[in-house]
């Protein structure tokens, strides 16, 4: 018997090895179903793990508690009594305009606390004096390393209005010494302000001592043992939530207090100025009577001195008077001997300049004489060195002589010339120094005249200066006291408006204080858990869409392995029926038989799956790690190897595959052996459909008429064949779908359905109407609508769902702010006060329709019931629309607190701008950009794209290792026919065209079908995965069947170019005596 065994053993082996490609075909589908399953499953948990890791590792907060007025140290010791709370820390954040790499940024600064909320340090070092800060890795992400920014300077600017005074930084300039990761933002995100653009940029950490607010702007609670859980958990989620319920019932008491005690201290500091306000208002009236009388004596005393001064200038005046005709007369004969000293002066004048032009004429002359002179001069010398040359010769020089002679004749009398116009000139020269000494003669004895008169003038002058001076004197003293007591007018005038205007300006500020202490609104406080944090909500939402896609998917895997394990191992079963039949012959009973089977499934599927799950639960979550943290900010991903999940996904997979082996060999060993040790006939031929349509069957030729044959002899092996294309060719078309579910969501659900560019949030309407006068005026703006807006809860049959609602002021124009069509029929919803318009996710969630009565809890948890009045459509959030009138009827008094506004088409800084102008407002909380928004969303669900692509790139591979092992099933059934076909002479080409033509045939069939049964299987997914808060478009769209069909047959023309080599393998002899 155990000789038997080990026999059958052996044979099983053999078998292995010579059906190879059968074998491995099954271990690839292992290998694909296994490691799609196991890695797809493994990715949500392992995801959730890398999150809860790192919010323990770095003390996230369990719950956070917001208040509209602050926190006191009264209030944080108060949190932290109660039941369950293992710490609580108070903090202080503060919003600020920075400048960094002369870039104008919103920056927020958070006091660092190394017991909660740790940042996590990816480069540099940790702070470590009040002049360092930590700087958020969100500003490397622009493009430049940490380096450029570590070493820098920040500098914050104060954004109180009352910053001078007041100032909310006790340090300005910070060194930054290292980049960071913080758990409290791990999406790109940080969040809305009042200043500035209104969105922050990134923030920063500094010490304690760096902001100086006399209040905790949050509170950040962790529950005792919740790091012991697994964030989000249902354990986790058990220690949470009592907790909050504990701070809810302590809420309502610590508001009122906060209230109170905050308008006790402000009414305290306005009586107390009040007081102060009044003493200075009477000390300032006291000084200023004094001044007031002071200036009345000193006016009196100047009018006096004013007459006597008066009187003295007009007796001056007179004798100045005659003193002044002595000196005219005196001067007039004075004049007359200037102007006969002037005529000669003139006279003398036009002769030297006469002179001076003959002169320069002679000059000219003197210089044609020299030149001659020289000319001369120098024939002369020659002559005279000829002279003496020809004497040494013993020459006749008695013509040179004559030359000399004659020269030296013109020599001298161009020197007589030249002394008889200098002397000329001498005299003329001599003649005006003459004249000109005796003018100077002249001026002389007149200026010694008009010196003796002006001496006497200048005595008579002084003398009457003196006594003008004396006059100027007291007169300067009269203005002067005039110009002075003028000036003390004028600042006793000054002094007194400015003591009016700042005693005016303190009353009104103290009137103010008082209107302001009425204003402040009762203290909110709003407590969160981390599921209320926008970054966990949408990792939350991503890892149970990525869970609600591993059950989905590895499950049409697993269906599509079964079905062609089925078909090869009933192929492989008939291929050994001799043998099967041999076996049973022997002795070998039917358990024995099968068990050789199973042995061959089962070494495929553990290798495979081994391999698949070893790969898998590496690879896929890896990849999809890498994919969520191009959003997602957590440092470190936690890889578990969970070999559970893997060990689960072989056994589906052994039963899938082992099952469908069973059930053939079973059928097989039914049979009596010498009925097995027979060949199985061929199956009989039938006359088709097609050859009763002679008029299309006799166009046929031979292979097209054997194909429309075969496609019908083999119906099963058919059959298989299109489920399997079809059904490879639907999970790609379902990973396009659900692309095409999700990218335009954010398109339709803000350019859509919401129609307006920016939102403002008002805190209070004190500056309303200046808000609507800038609307109205900027030239950017074309229309806008104010709303009230509130949050709340929609309740049916104990399943609730948070919501936002929306009243309109105004009937008129909601829709441009909104666009509500009917989700039904697609139709325009119009407004009226009969009841209230739902989104239908809401509507779906609550299962409720039209006429339906449904329960709203407001933020003060009070309960009103609403008929549903109509139904819209809608993709992200949930959402609550009725009329003023119904609002105001129903619920309470409208009041405007949110404001839509419609741009004209501007540019991103345009819109930056304008948000800049209105968050100066008073009353304004922020404004939101709806590109913003809309840019939130999408990265959101482009993680989902991501995670598609896998599915579309897996559902390919296994489409291809489909097409594969039924291409081989098809070969290896008719591999006589086919060495048939060679020995009749039949090409290559003609006999991959005879098999290949049926492959093609099957694919375009399976693609048809598929494209069909994806469409449907496209519905199913998406409403498995779609999360609470988002509605899918269910939208596939045509290119999406274009690139599923294409990959699908691209795959199958890659098959028969393999399958082109396998044919040309094929033994003629061994295939055709195979039977035998």
């Amino acid at each position: 018997m155990k000789k038997l065994k080990k026999s059958l053993l052996k044979n099983s082996l053999k078998t292995i090895k010579k059906t190879r490609r059968r074998f491995i075909s099954i271990l690839i589908m292992a290998f694909l179903g296994v490691g799609f399953f196991a890695g797809l499953v493994a990715s949500s948990p392992d995801m959730l793990d890398s999150l809860d890791n790192y919010a323990d590792n770095n003390n996230l907060y369990d719950i956070s508690i917001l208040s509209t007025l602050g926190f006191t140290d009264e209030d944080i010791e108060k949190i932290g009594e109660i039941d369950g709370i293992e710490n609580v820390y108070g903090v202080q954040t503060k919003d600020s305009l920075t400048k960094i790499d002369g870039k104008e940024s919103i920056c927020k600064v958070i006091e660092y606390n190394e017991k909660i909320n740790t940042p996590a340090i990816i480069a540099g070092r940790n702070i470590e004096n009040e002049n360092e800060c930590l700087l958020d890795s969100a500003i490397i992400r622009t493009g430049k390393g940490a380096e450029n920014y570590i070493g820098k300077k920040i500098v914050l600017e104060n954004t109180d209005t009352s910053a001078d005074d007041n100032p909310t930084f006790k340090i300005k300039e910070f060194e930054i010494v290292g980049i960071i990761e913080t758990p409290i933002y791990i999406s790109t995100e940080r969040g809305n302000t009042s200043i500035g653009n209104g969105t922050v940029s990134f923030y920063i950490f500094t010490k304690d001592s760096a902001i100086d607010l006399d209040y905790y702007t949050g509170a950040y609670v962790t529950v005792k043992n919740a790091k012991e859980t697994v964030t989000n958990s249902t354990e986790y989620l058990e220690l949470v939530n009592p907790v909050i319920d504990k701070l809810e019932e302590i809420k309502q008491e610590r508001e009122e207090k906060r209230y109170t005690n905050l308008v006790n201290e402000a009414t305290d500091k306005v009586e107390k100025a009040q007081k102060e306000f009044d003493d200075k208002k009477e000390e300032v009236n006291s000084k200023l009577t004094d001044a007031e009388n002071k200036i009345k004596e000193a006016e009196d005393k100047i009018n006096s001195s004013k007459i006597e001064l008066q009187n003295a200038e007009k007796r001056i005046r007179t004798e100045e008077e005659n003193a002044n005709a002595e000196f005219e007369k005196a001067e007039k004969q004075i004049q007359e001997g200037e102007n006969k000293l002037s005529t000669q002066r003139d006279n003398l004048k036009s002769s030297k300049e006469t002179f001076e032009t003959k002169k320069q004429e002679t000059k000219l002359i003197i210089g044609q004489i020299d030149s001659q002179i020289e000319t001369l001069e120098n024939i002369l010398s020659t002559l005279q060195a000829q002279q003496a040359e020809l004497e040494k010769q013993g020459i006749d020089t008695s013509e040179i002589q004559s030359q000399i002679l004659t020269t030296q004749g013109t020599l001298n009398e161009l020197r007589k010339q030249k002394n008889s116009i200098e002397s000329e000139i001498q005299k003329g020269e001599a003649q005006l120094k003459a004249w000109e000494s005796e003018i100077e003669k002249g001026e002389k004895e007149l200026n010694s005249k008009k010196e003796e008169i002006k001496n006497a003038k200048i005595k008579s002058v002084y003398e009457f200066k003196k006594a003008k001076d004396k006059i100027a004197s007291g007169n300067v003293k009269i203005e002067e006291g005039k110009a002075k007591l003028e000036e003390n007018k004028k600042e006793y005038e000054n002094s007194k408006i400015e003591a009016e205007e700042k005693l005016a300006e303190a009353q009104q500020k103290l009137n103010s204080a008082r209107e302001d202490i009425k204003k402040i609104e009762k203290c909110k406080w709003y407590i969160q858990d981390r599921t209320d944090n926008t970054g966990y909500t949408n990792i939350f939402d991503a890892i149970k869409t990525m869970s609600n896609i591993s059950k989905m998917f590895p499950v049409i895997f697993y269906l599509v392995s079964v079905l062609i394990s089925l078909t090869t191992m009933t192929r492989m079963i008939e291929e050994e029926r001799i043998e099967i039949g041999t076996l049973k012959a022997l002795g070998y009973t039917n358990t024995q038989i099968i068990f050789k089977y199973i042995l061959y499934s089962v070494l495929a599927c553990v290798i495979g799956g081994i391999l698949g799950m070893t790969v898998g639960l590496y690879l896929l979550p890896n990849i999809v790690w890498k994919l969520y943290s191009m959003i997602y900010n957590i440092p470190k991903f936690y890889c578990t190897y969970r070999v559970e999940i893997g060990l689960l996904g072989i056994i589906i997979a052994f039963l899938c595959i082992g099952g469908a082996t069973i059930i053939v060999a079973k059928k097989e060993l039914k049979e009596m052996p010498s009925v097995l040790m027979r060949p199985k006939p061929p199956k009989k031929g039938k006359r088709i459909l097609l050859e009763k349509m002679t008029f299309i069957w006799k166009r046929f030729n031979f292979s097209q008429k054997v194909t429309a044959r075969n496609i019908f002899r083999y119906k099963k092996r058919a059959i298989m064949t299109i489920i399997g294309i079809a059904g490879c060719t639907g999970l790609m078309l379902t990973g396009f779908g659900i692309k095409d579910s999700v990218v335009d969501i954010p398109n339709a659900q803000f350019k859509g359905i919401f129609k307006y560019d920016s939102a403002i949030t008002l805190t209070n309407t004190n500056e309303l109407e200046n808000i609507e006068k800038y609307l109205n005026d900027n030239e950017d703006i074309e229309e806008y609508t104010k709303i009230c807006a509130s949050a709340g809860k929609l309740e049916k049959n104990n399943i609730n769902c948070n919501t936002n609602v929306f009243i309109s002021e105004s009937l008129d124009n909601y829709e441009n702010a909104y666009n509500l069509i009917n989700y039904q029929t697609g139709e325009k919803i119009k407004l009226n006060s009969n009841g209230i318009v739902i989104t239908d996710k809401a509507a779906d969630m609550l299962g409720v329709t039209y006429g339906d009565y449904v329960t709203f809890i407001d933020g003060d948890d009070v309960r009103y019931e609403f008929k549903v009045e109509n139904i819209t459509k809608n993709h992200v959030g949930h959402y609550i629309y009725m009329t003023k009138d119904f609002y105001q009827e129903n619920v309470k008094q409208y009041k405007t607190n949110m404001i839509y506004i419609n741009t004209k088409d501007i540019s991103i800084e345009r819109q930056n701008d304008i948000s800049r102008d209105i968050l100066k407002f008073d009353g304004v909380a922020s404004v939101t950009i709806i590109d913003t928004l809309m840019k939130t969303v999408s990265d959101m669900l482009n993680t989902m794209n991501y995670v598609v692509v896998i599915l579309i790139v897996a559902s390919a591979l296994l489409a291809f290792v489909v097409l594969y092992s039924l291409a081989n099933i098809n070969i290896a059934e008719r591999q006589r026919e086919i060495a048939t076909l060679k020995v009749l002479g039949f090409y290559d080409r003609e006999v991959d065209n005879y098999i290949n033509k049926e492959n093609i045939i099957f694919t375009i069939l399976g693609v048809i079908i598929g494209l069909v049964f994806g469409t449907f299987l496209t519905t199913g997914i998406i409403l498995s995965i779609e999360i609470d808060s988002l509605r899918f478009m269910q939208n596939i769209t045509i290119l999406s069947y274009i690139y599923s069909a294409i990959i699908t047959i691209a795959f199958s023309i890659i098959v028969n170019f393999i399958i082109h080599f396998v044919l040309k393998k094929i033994n003629m002899i061994e295939s055709l005596k195979s039977v035998e």
